[in-house]
């Protein structure tokens, strides 16, 4: 299946009733990631941040995520950069991308997520972004863990 057009969300993960904590994250992931190109401003990230109520975006080459920007990025200079918003988001994102695949382990990379401090977690398969893994997936999946 081929990814969303850059820019286009297909849609937030549906809530589900979960009648067992998943253990996989393809079972827990988002679906239908909004992505950037390293080449775009950070004002046209931005907007398409907003228009998607998004706190991030990956930013990726074709298929392949390079980064992350998020809201972190640009609060982080916003202050100290006056042309931040004309700058390519490949300057300011995240990188290396740290990434997960669909057949991990929740419970491993939830414990990678925190030691690491990593808010979102682009899931890769064969070398292609096919999701995301938030802090707020994670939470369901810990109430979800907590109701077994």
């Amino acid at each position: 299946m081929p990814p969303p057009p850059r820019g286009i969300a297909e849609g937030r993960r549906k809530e589900e009733d979960m009648t067992r904590a998943p253990d996989r994250v393809r079972e827990l992931m988002t679906v239908g990631v909004v992505t950037a190109s390293p080449e775009e401003t950070v004002a046209a990230a931005l907007q398409r941040m907003i228009d998607h109520d998004i706190g991030a975006v990956v930013v990726a080459e074709g298929e392949t995520p390079v980064g992350v920007f998020t809201e972190r990025d640009v609060t982080r200079r916003v202050l100290t950069d006056p042309d931040l918003l004309s700058r390519r988001v490949g300057e300011v994102m995240s990188s290396p991308v740290v990434t997960t695949e669909p057949d991990a382990e929740i419970v491993t990379v939830f414990e990678t997520m925190t030691a690491r401090k990593i808010r979102r977690l682009p899931v890769v398969e064969g070398g292609r972004l096919v999701g995301i893994l938030t802090e707020r997936d994670l939470l369901r999946w810990v109430d979800a863990v907590a109701k077994e």
